[in-house]
């Protein structure tokens, strides 16, 4: 028989134990949270690290006469370090408008409507002249308005220069009555200026002993020289306007003097210069803010250059600074002085670093007495001396 029981027994609850260290993690979690958003202020960075400095652990603030902090920094030694201009980064940008040019060479003392002309009508196989419009001289064949030219009387008014580009107009208008192609090309020395390197010294480049630079090439100016490149770029956009369809720059390099064997060669420039000066850095220089600033000229205007050492044709001369790697990228055209017997070889240096359009096209040889089997080049006529 079942037992009785007066009284009930209660179910003993179950105590859920596991949920006391989910507690103390929240909380401490949260204690974190808020040490580490109110602590930040105390937060000291030293070059050693990052550490916490609690009000009462900083020092007393020492006060000077005038009641101002005095405080106390640790000598910091600096250095700037200016890294070389890495030219090769540059991506080829230039040619796509190249087209072949079969010129006649024109030097600045022949310049004048009837040899114009004359040349002109010696076209047969040819499609262009290039006419010499600032010589190593330095004077201009045509009437600037450039502050430069204007300062130091580097043009004269005279019917040649007042002229200049009537003579152009007519040499198209014989063209179009001929129905023959013309393009028309001028040339300019851009780094040897006798004119200017002789009347005033802002410009010139000098020797160590502080005289203008001259050799048998002439007056040589500082490529550095920011107003220089401005005057530059100035005659280049005189030129489009007075009706060039293309504008050659020559001379743009450094010179390279006789020194004794293990002797650098030691230059004055006009400027001061955060790094050490380099014919490299120079033209180069030289040549991509030119190409630059005239990277906005009108559609159909092409833009060349000269090289002038065969070391150029294929990477840097230090010697000249230039490099026909790199013009190649920024020009439209490079020329280059050379022969019949060596133009070839020239072309097979340069033809690998070519790469928009067609080499045959934008190099051009320049030669005398030579039409090189070429799509693109520039003719010489070496008369001889007259004699009695």
């Amino acid at each position: 028989m079942a037992k009785n029981r007066e009284f009930y027994k209660g179910q003993k609850k179950r105590r859920n134990y596991a949920l006391i260290p989910f507690v103390v993690g929240l909380a401490l979690i949260t204690l974190v949270v808020v040490l580490f958003y109110s602590l930040q202020k105390y937060v000291v960075i030293t070059k050693d690290g990052v550490e916490i400095v609690m009000p009462w652990e900083e020092p007393e603030t020492e006060l000077d006469e005038e009641g101002k902090e005095i405080r106390e920094f640790e000598e910091v030694s600096t250095e700037l370090v200016f890294e070389e201009p890495d030219y090769s980064r540059i991506e080829a940008r230039a040619g796509k408008r190249a087209r072949p040019v079969r010129a006649i060479f024109i030097a600045a003392e022949d310049v004048n409507r009837d040899n114009l002309l004359r040349r002109a009508e010696q076209l047969n196989s040819g499609n262009a002249l290039v006419i010499e419009m600032k010589p190593r001289s330095g004077y201009l064949l045509w009437v600037s308005d450039t502050d430069l030219a204007k300062a130091y009387s580097l043009s004269v008014v005279n019917d040649l220069t007042s002229d200049m580009g009537g003579m152009l107009q007519e040499l198209r208008n014989y063209a179009a009555d001929e129905n023959k192609e013309l393009w028309l090309v001028a040339q300019i020395s851009c780094c040897v200026d006798g004119l200017l390197a002789t009347r005033t010294t802002d410009f010139a480049l000098r020797t160590a002993s502080g005289s203008d630079y001259v050799d048998e090439t002439g007056y040589w100016l500082d490529p550095y020289n920011a107003e220089l490149r401005r005057y530059i770029i100035a005659l280049v956009r005189e030129l489009y306007d007075m009706g060039f369809d293309e504008v050659i720059l020559a001379d743009v390099m450094h010179p390279v003097p006789e020194t004794k064997e293990g002797e650098a060669p030691s230059f004055i420039y006009t400027r001061e210069m955060s790094a050490a000066p380099s014919p490299i850095n120079a033209i180069c220089g030289f040549a991509l803010y030119a190409a630059n600033q005239l990277e906005d000229r009108e559609d159909g205007k092409l833009l060349s250059i000269y090289l002038d050492t065969p070391r150029s044709l294929v990477r840097y001369d230090e010697g000249t600074g230039q490099n026909g790697v790199l013009f190649f990228k920024l020009y439209d055209r490079v020329y280059y002085r050379t022969d019949r017997y060596t133009y070839t070889y020239n072309y097979g240096d340069i033809e690998p670093n070519v790469t928009i359009g067609s080499a045959k096209d934008r190099f051009v040889p320049v030669v005398i007495n030579y039409l090189p089997d070429n799509s693109s080049w520039v003719y010489i006529e070496d008369l001889p001396e007259e004699t009695e």
